[in-house]
């Protein structure tokens, strides 16, 4: 199962999505690769050691020839991490060929993980394209305010376009509702809005500094649980979506 993370718009909750996933995969008993294709590497930054990452194959190396990029170590046994670095960011302006490239060698490593979490970066681009082509799943974070769903549709165009064209095993794509305040009259009215047009699952997961404090302590916020509800609902949340994804439950 290869699992692809993406919005347009950033601060939406992107990275502690993908981030949460592998967590959750691995804590079920699956031997989990995390792709970190946004340079700002801050899903490197949260599943493995920043200092060890300068010197592992990097993400980019996925769209290169030479031979498979060997993940390195992540924070937890059953995780492993192909990291962001700088290099990411001339990747966009690469072959279409290079693209095909990443296909290929992502699924060489899904023979060798159950579960490949990609972590995109806020853009349409050879990464995403990559990304999507090689993925089973899509799943959109989005905050429930009218201008957070700029730029979904073009999103969605692309994810059609790939698996019309590219890719017939993507199937449609996931939204979660993140940052909620539930007693925002906006924030009910346009959960209820983005509910009638997409498939939107559930729990909402409400705003809450306990999902910063535990990733910047490399940890899912349900092993850090300042917040019980918030930890609950993450962690519904997970199960959910990898029940959804066929990601099975070895515990």
């Amino acid at each position: 199962m290869i699992v692809t993370v993406a919005n347009h718009k950033g601060g939406v909750g992107k990275t502690s999505l993908a981030a949460h996933l592998a967590f959750r995969a691995a804590e079920r008993g699956n031997k989990v690769l995390a792709v970190d294709f946004d340079a700002q590497g801050n899903l490197t930054g949260t599943l493995a050691d920043r200092g060890k990452a300068l010197k592992a194959d990097g993400a980019e190396r996925l769209f290169l020839a030479d031979g498979v990029p060997v993940p390195m170590q992540g924070v937890d046994p059953n995780i492993h991490v192909l990291p962001a670095t700088a290099a990411l960011n001339a990747t966009d302006r690469g072959q279409l060929s290079q693209a095909f490239t990443a296909i290929g060698h992502l699924k060489t490593l899904n023979k060798e993980f159950s579960v490949i979490v990609i972590d995109t970066a806020p853009a349409i681009g050879l990464r995403l394209t990559a990304a999507l082509a090689a993925s089973q799943r899509l799943v959109i974070p989005l905050q429930p305010e009218s201008y957070a769903v700029d730029g979904v549709a073009s999103l969605l165009a692309e994810a059609v376009s790939i698996s019309e064209h590219m890719n017939p095993n993507l199937a449609p794509a996931e939204f979660v509702i993140n940052a909620i305040n539930p007693r925002a009259k906006q924030h009910a009215t346009t959960a209820q809005r983005l509910m009638q047009q997409f498939k939107v699952r559930t729990p909402h997961l409400r705003r809450a500094i306990a999902v910063a404090d535990a990733l910047a302590a490399k940890r899912p916020v349900w092993r850090n649980p300042s917040n019980s509800a918030v930890a609950n609902e993450w962690a519904v949340l997970c199960d959910e979506l990898l029940d959804e994804f066929g990601v099975v439950d070895w515990t």
